[in-house]
């Protein structure tokens, strides 16, 4: 019985990347490979701010453990659940309004019984409970060391908002994908397959929607007429791709990070860069930025897609019977797959799954990005440009320009910098395309940037709007 189920695991894990073995090859980077680029304060300050950051993720990773554990070991969720059937009891006596006992009446006949509101209840509070267990160090690095190194200027209340929004719309998702899915898994023991199937086939248009999540949280408008936009717009005409607007996401609000993304398919595509990346980049560094996203959307095959999507199926079914061999050993507060008390297991169980296909997921996404950078090199022809970006990104946005290897294996979806930069004057070299002698001043930054930066974009985003 088991030994079915691990080596059907063994063969999917690395089967979700499609193990691509020349993506396994990892870089060493010496302070010498880094010195024609960057001064070594930079990457001494880079450290300082990275480092503490990569320390808190090792520890938020043994907090979940450690709340998955207590929760699951002291059967915490049984005790939680236990508490959520009694305060809905005592609501649903106190409801008197009939269209209020109409609806609980259909959703009591579709969820089987009465424990419908406690298990919603139930993920709730598990939610609420896990968010703020993470906020002090969420606030601590996303807020006071963003601000503290310059990278920040959103203000608290802001900050606040958008955490309070996040909740809010994660306990809505999760309270209709827990109706949903123990719902069915409570009717079917085949619910990984009812409900993996229909999902799949979801996952392949949620595309579309790109451009509606990005306003949740920030508002984007139409890029006003100039350089920029012409560079832009010559670009998408070069690669052949339709889209709906290249757009202007405002982000000076809140950071002076830069990015490039595109969001949607088809005819609802946009070209979206924020209004600090116009700020900080030249026309032809925005073009290859473009150019490189282009890159991933030729990569985007719909077979690749599908298949991707199709292996959400196995998974679950995975997930299901792993719950099922939990909950027959009466040790962990939960019954079965079909127990919404089974919750944290199931937390556990998926980030366990991905931390062990992660170093092929992580290769397979460098891969890409590789793939990315060459489709930008070949379709603009300006290594210059895409160089110049590489670094500026860096020096922005902090980038991590020397991390040791169990790092890239487990952590970095993307080449390193140095990779990157040399891509680039390879490329150059191989078209007999001369570029300018590598000198750490001459890509440096000024010492004000970060604030400059913010200005400039509120006067592109002043354009933007102006009639």
């Amino acid at each position: 019985m088991i030994r079915r189920p691990i080596a059907w695991l063994a063969v999917v894990l690395p089967a979700l990347t499609a193990w691509p073995l020349s993506a396994l090859a990892l870089t060493r980077v010496t302070d010498e490979d880094l010195r024609p680029y960057f001064l070594d304060e930079t990457v001494q300050r880079f450290d300082a701010y990275l480092w503490p950051a990569y320390a808190m993720s090792l520890v938020e990773n043994a907090i979940s453990l450690a709340f998955w554990a207590l929760l699951l070991v002291f059967t915490l969720n049984d005790a939680l659940m236990r508490r959520c059937l009694r305060l809905t009891d005592a609501i649903g006596r106190r409801v008197t309004s009939p269209r209020a006992r109409q609806i609980g009446a259909v959703l009591t006949r579709v969820w089987g019984d009465s424990t419908w509101a406690a298990a919603i209840l139930f993920v709730v509070a598990y939610l609420v409970i896990e968010r703020l267990l993470f906020f002090p160090g969420s606030l601590y690095f996303n807020w006071v060391r963003e601000h503290q190194y310059g990278y920040s200027v959103q203000p608290l209340s802001s900050f606040m908002w958008d955490w309070s929004k996040g909740l809010f719309f994660n306990a809505i998702s999760m309270s209709a994908l827990t109706f949903g899915l123990f719902g069915l898994a409570r009717r079917s023991r085949r619910w990984w397959l009812l409900l993996g199937v229909p999902c799949s086939v979801l996952m392949l248009g949620a595309g579309f929607l790109d451009p509606y999540r990005t306003q949740l949280y920030r508002d984007y408008e139409p890029l006003p007429a100039g350089e920029v936009r012409e560079a832009v717009t010559r670009t998408l005409d070069k690669a052949g791709v339709e889209y709906e607007d290249v757009m202007v996401l405002k982000m000076r609000e809140i950071s002076t990070r830069v990015n490039a993304f595109i969001a949607g398919q088809g005819p609802s595509r946009r070209i979206v860069l924020y209004d600090t990346f116009i700020a900080a980049m030249t026309p032809d560094e925005i073009a290859n930025a473009v150019a490189h996203e282009l890159g991933h959307l030729r990569d985007r095959s719909m077979v690749r897609t599908a298949l991707s999507a199709a292996l959400l199926t196995p998974l679950l079914w995975l997930v299901a019977w792993l719950l099922r061999a939990m909950g027959r050993r009466g040790r962990f507060g939960f019954d079965d797959d079909r127990d919404v008390r089974s919750l944290p297991a199931i937390m556990a169980l998926l980030f366990l799954l991905g931390a062990l296909q992660a170093p092929v997921a992580n290769a397979h996404s460098r891969m890409m990005e590789n793939r990315a950078d060459d489709y930008a090199l070949d379709l603009l022809e300006k290594p210059e440009a895409f160089r110049s970006l590489m670094i500026k990104l860096a020096l922005i946005n902090a980038a991590d320009l020397h991390p040791p290897l169990w790092m890239q294996i487990q952590w970095k979806t993307h080449p390193l910098v140095i990779e990157r930069v040399r891509r680039a004057e390879a490329f150059a070299a191989s078209r007999g395309i001369e570029l300018l002698p590598p000198e750490p001043r001459r890509f440096a930054l000024p010492s004000d940037f970060q604030t400059a930066l913010t200005a400039k974009a509120k006067a592109i985003q002043s354009n933007a709007t102006t009639p």
